[in-house]
């Protein structure tokens, strides 16, 4: 890609977030838009959130701040081990004009990633991630005219994907998965701009759910976007390291209607019924069903449920609304004391820079 962006050019490419709890299905819909030669399609990343509070205030953009803004980015370790930018990318930076803001530079950031896609000019931007289901309001705040979408699944099947890759146990991903649909519930609420799409949808009918996500975005020709990028799988695979595929094997594959339901086989009735205790009767808003009787958790068990999760929410907005030096400290303590494993994990999918 060798493409140069005018201010004007950036102030016109819509932005869209794609939120709600992981492993439904997210991923593999990120990368089905990424596979658009005019979607940059970025995932799993709070680089936005580190540029934010270190540039909010700028007022004047300088060519000499482009390497400066651009370790910025890195510093989330997410894009340093994950993410490679054209080789233009600063250049780039350099050219914007001083009444650059900040919003136009986290732009930059999405179109200049390198995809394992062949692209053309930018005209849509989309940042699939979860954890930002948390932070709908301050991301709301940065991008006002700014778009999201809520990719919801059955709590149970959600459960099941999920439990491999965590070691909580059922009732509190459970319970995860209701507190990030709530928290958007609260934000549709408000008169926010968020739709919401099933993941079953989008395996059992991927033509009917494109046509109502281009209705709400503008991206035209998923349909047949979808069926080019399943003729290229091969060489798509071919670039995805071992721990990638090992993670996002379904991003990567025909969608799966076996994965439908699937807890079914793969859970045992207790963990369903401790799954449903905590997800239903509000998992029925979406068109879930149960045909067993609900039994609620023991109340010192859902309080700390409450209280945990509670924790994670304000632990995680105190982080991101500190001033950016100590914002930066606190994000290397956690990542060095307390979840080294994750970031090993991470590490170990690296781009290999």
């Amino acid at each position: 890609m060798n493409h140069t962006y005018s201010l004007t050019e950036l102030k016109s490419i819509p932005i869209f977030f794609i939120v709600g709890k992981g492993r439904s299905g997210t991923t593999l819909l990120s990368t089905i838009l990424d596979s658009h030669t005019e979607v940059a399609s970025a995932t799993e990343s709070r680089f936005l959130l580190l540029v934010w509070q270190k540039y909010k205030s700028l007022k004047v953009w300088k060519p000499e701040m482009a390497q400066e803004f651009y370790d910025t980015v890195l510093s989330d370790f997410r894009v340093d081990y994950h993410w490679e930018f054209e080789d233009h990318f600063v250049s780039e930076l350099k050219k914007l004009p001083t009444e650059t803001k900040v919003q136009e530079l986290i732009k930059m950031v999405y179109i200049f990633k390198k995809s394992l896609f062949e692209k053309d000019k930018i005209k849509y931007i989309i940042d699939k991630n979860p954890r930002y289901t948390l932070f709908v309001d301050l991301i709301h705040h940065i991008f006002s005219d700014g778009k999201f979408i809520r990719i919801i699944r059955d709590p149970r099947d959600n459960v099941t994907s999920s439990i491999k890759y965590n070691k909580s146990k059922c009732d509190a991903i459970g319970f995860k998965w209701t507190k990030y649909n709530q928290l958007l519930d609260k934000f549709e609420k408000k008169g926010r701009p968020i739709t919401t799409m099933k993941f079953e949808d989008l395996v059992l009918d991927k033509a009917a759910f494109f046509e109502k996500f281009e209705a709400y975005t503008g991206i035209d020709s998923l349909l047949s976007v979808e069926h080019k990028r399943l003729n290229i799988k091969e060489q798509f695979v071919e670039k995805l390291s071992d721990a990638h595929k090992k993670q996002h094997a379904a991003s990567v594959k025909p969608m799966d209607k076996s994965k439908i339901g699937h807890y079914k086989k793969k859970l045992n009735s207790t963990q369903i019924a401790k799954v449903e205790s905590v997800s239903f009767p509000y998992a029925e808003i979406f068109g879930y069903k149960t045909e067993n009787e609900i039994d609620k958790l023991p109340f010192k068990r859902l309080l700390r449920l409450k209280l945990r999760f509670i924790y994670n929410l304000y632990a995680n907005r105190i982080v991101y609304n500190l001033p950016y030096t100590m914002m930066i400290k606190a994000r290397s303590f956690v990542l060095k004391y307390i979840l080294k494993n994750k970031l090993n994990r991470y590490k170990s999918m690296s781009v290999g820079k």
